[in-house]
């Protein structure tokens, strides 16, 4: 269905931009698709490459999810964008905003990165840049005003992974719309207001600062009609420096229950709240990243990047830090315009757990390999 939709939305597009007068709107299409070729290597502990229980190794020989077709368009003050990806089996939508230039400021409505978005070159695992670990990939449906380096966003607001209690207030792994659940298993997620971010950005000639902050509430309902209010909230501060052939990138955050504020730093560590029977404990995170970039000449340059997140449960009986650190080392290759090769090897390291009292290894996982890409 998707894709008979997106074949339409570009016949119509292209219908428009040859049967409006020359001049009277700027089109700019663009493509980049890209290719990625690792082995990966991850131990029997990792819970999170998969659960098979022995040493497992295997080859990323696919096209990278993040490869993208789109298009900017521009009349006057008003502007936008589309940008289609793609999954498996299905094409997706990447980005699709209007902008209004209303003098002092620009309007955006839309899906686009929200005010905190943050990422490093990273290329492995669909050009993670790290976001997996400390760093912000984030693009969602808003509307933002942004004037001079300050941006406001309301953005469609966030519930995290689907979290069940039970009437005596513990948490269930059943999903509430399942309808093999008992009525005590259901709960209720009330949101009254968006997701809120700002920034403001100082740019100047070789460097750039940039401090942000994120806040979202929601109110979740057991079957008793026992309430319980989540707030969720991140802050912190990242820059980029440009010094000659070097580019360094740098961010540290801090943060509460950011797993269901929808970062992506959800999946390796524990940074949810746990639910009590008359209260919530909510669980205290913070993280960063850094990299720094080094251009030898038009044809090949280096990277190397580092990433840690961290969770702090604070729940009764719990003394629970559940970190997590990735590092990588690449050298980008520029064969022609718009054609590159990404050699990088990398390591995720997932520590170790003591949610359950054990102290239990979480596992890691190396990689090794290269992106292939070419933009046109």
């Amino acid at each position: 269905m998707m894709k008979k939709i997106f074949v339409f939305l570009s016949a119509i597009m292209l219908a428009v931009a040859f049967a409006v007068p020359a001049g009277a709107v700027d089109w700019d299409f663009y493509a980049s698709v890209r290719f990625q070729t690792f082995n990966v290597n991850a131990d029997e502990n990792n819970t999170y490459y998969g659960t098979t229980g022995f040493d497992d190794r295997d080859s990323r020989w696919a096209l990278n999810t993040v490869s993208r077709i789109g298009a900017t368009v521009q009349n006057g003050d008003i502007g936008g964008r589309f940008e289609y990806g793609h999954t498996s089996s299905d094409v997706t939508l990447r980005r699709l905003y209007g902008t209004w230039n209303f003098g002092p400021g620009e309007l955006l409505v839309g899906k686009d990165y929200t005010p905190i978005h943050f990422v490093t070159g990273q290329v492995y695992d669909n050009d993670s840049g790290l976001r997996r670990f400390g760093g912000f990939f984030t693009f969602q449906p808003m509307i933002q005003v942004k004037v001079d380096g300050f941006k406001l966003a309301l953005i469609s607001p966030n519930n995290g992974e689907p979290t069940n209690l039970d009437s005596d207030g513990t948490a269930t792994t059943s999903d509430p719309d399942d309808a093999t659940n008992t009525t005590d298993d259901r709960v209720d997620y009330d949101n009254t207001y968006p997701k809120v971010e700002v920034s403001y950005t100082l740019a100047m000639d070789t460097f750039s600062l940039k401090v942000f902050g994120g806040w979202n509430a929601f109110e979740v309902v057991n079957s008793l009609d026992r309430e319980y209010d989540v707030t969720c909230y991140v802050y912190g501060v990242s820059g980029v420096v440009n010094v000659g052939p070097v580019t360094l990138k740098a961010m540290v955050w801090e943060g509460q229950n950011v797993g269901l504020y929808g970062l992506t730093t959800n999946h390796e560590i524990d940074d949810t709240p746990d639910y009590l029977q008359n209260d919530i404990r909510d669980n205290n995170g913070y993280g960063g990243v850094a990299s720094i970039g080094v251009k030898i000449n038009d044809v090949i340059g280096v990277e190397a990047g580092y990433g840690y997140v961290t969770g702090e449960d604070d729940a009764i009986g719990k003394d629970d830090n559940d970190d997590a650190w990735c590092a990588y080392l690449q050298a980008p290759i520029t064969l022609a315009q718009g054609v590159m090769i990404v050699p990088e090897i990398g390591h995720y390291d997932y520590e170790k757990n003591d949610t359950v009292g054990n102290n239990a290894d979480q596992g890691y996982e190396t990689y090794f390999g290269a992106k292939w890409q070419i933009a046109f």
